[in-house]
């Protein structure tokens, strides 16, 4: 990333009231990262998309696809062996939820994937996406991501297969962002905490309120601070925009990338929080908008 970049600072009257205000009572959470007794469910698997999005939607499952590159097949793809790896599977079968993969060779069906509005963040080939059928919620949305075609910042790395089954309930943008901090190199431990629900929601809302003006900054904060009413703790936000021009996982890591720039931002970033909430949104500049807030 170019030097003259902006990855705005807090500013000296600001820390003072992000840093210093105690809240009161948690909001309604994901308990996503906490631990919880499931009943393993093993894996189903299906090479017809329609027949894997069948079972998902009646086993209300997470539905996984990976569309391999041309001339890939199972016998020699990556991806297919990762997936095929016992350690590999033992991650997701051991998450809260049942999973069904549908692996498809890059043809007619893969390509008018491709093609719709919601895998515009595949870059139009190879790659994996997550549908939930699991939770009502975000039931039959696309929330997670990944191209195997390389971008800007973000360039697929097969480590980032073990990250989905261990990300919380949310949206794709919410998840994203998750992931660009989980997948740094540096292991940033603030989504160690509980993924909550006030926290996203406030996190969501200032994302989209950054974009709106299409300027990146804590606005409003204290009043926003005082309205989140969580308990036991300093509430902290960082904000982070992108490059003009680039597509979501780009402007995601793009971000984090200039969170550890900042001694301050990656503080928060990098320490143990006790609640987390992340999201981006795109503004009509072109640029995301990264906004993070915790409870220490």
């Amino acid at each position: 990333m170019a030097p003259n970049r902006y990855c705005p600072l807090l500013q000296p009257a600001t820390i003072v009231f992000i840093f210093a205000l105690s809240c009161q009572c948690f909001g309604a959470s994901d308990q996503t990262n906490t631990s919880r007794s499931t009943v393993p469910q093993e894996i189903i698997e299906s090479s017809d998309y329609g027949e894997a999005t069948r079972i998902a939607k009646e086993k209300s499952a997470m539905l996984l696809v990976s569309i391999r590159a041309k001339n890939l097949t199972d016998a020699n793809d990556p991806v297919t062996q990762q997936l095929a790896e016992p350690s590999v599977r033992k991650v997701f079968i051991h998450s809260k939820t049942q999973w069904i993969f549908c692996e498809l060779n890059f043809n007619k069906t893969s390509i008018t994937l491709l093609h719709s509005n919601s895998l515009q963040q595949l870059r139009k080939g190879p790659g994996l996406f997550v549908v939930d059928y699991a939770h009502k919620t975000m039931h039959g949305r696309v929330v997670s991501t990944l191209p195997r075609q390389d971008g800007r910042y973000y360039t697929f790395q097969p480590s980032d297969i073990l990250l989905l089954p261990g990300l919380p309930t949310g949206s794709l943008t919410q998840r994203s962002m998750i992931l660009a901090v989980r997948r740094h190199i540096d292991r940033p431990n603030s989504t160690n905490g509980i993924f909550d629900t006030t926290l996203s929601e406030a996190a969501t809302s200032h994302s989209a309120h950054q974009a709106q003006l299409q300027k990146q900054g804590h606005h409003d904060w204290q009043r926003r601070s005082q309205q989140l009413h969580l308990h036991g703790g300093i509430a902290k936000e960082v904000c982070a925009e992108s490059w003009p021009g680039q597509d979501l996982l780009d402007s995601c890591v793009d971000c984090v990338s200039c969170w550890r720039q900042s001694p301050g931002h990656w503080r928060a970033v990098y320490g143990e929080q006790s609640a987390f909430g992340y999201d981006i949104r795109q503004g009509t500049d072109s640029i995301w908008y990264a906004t993070g807030i915790f409870i220490h």
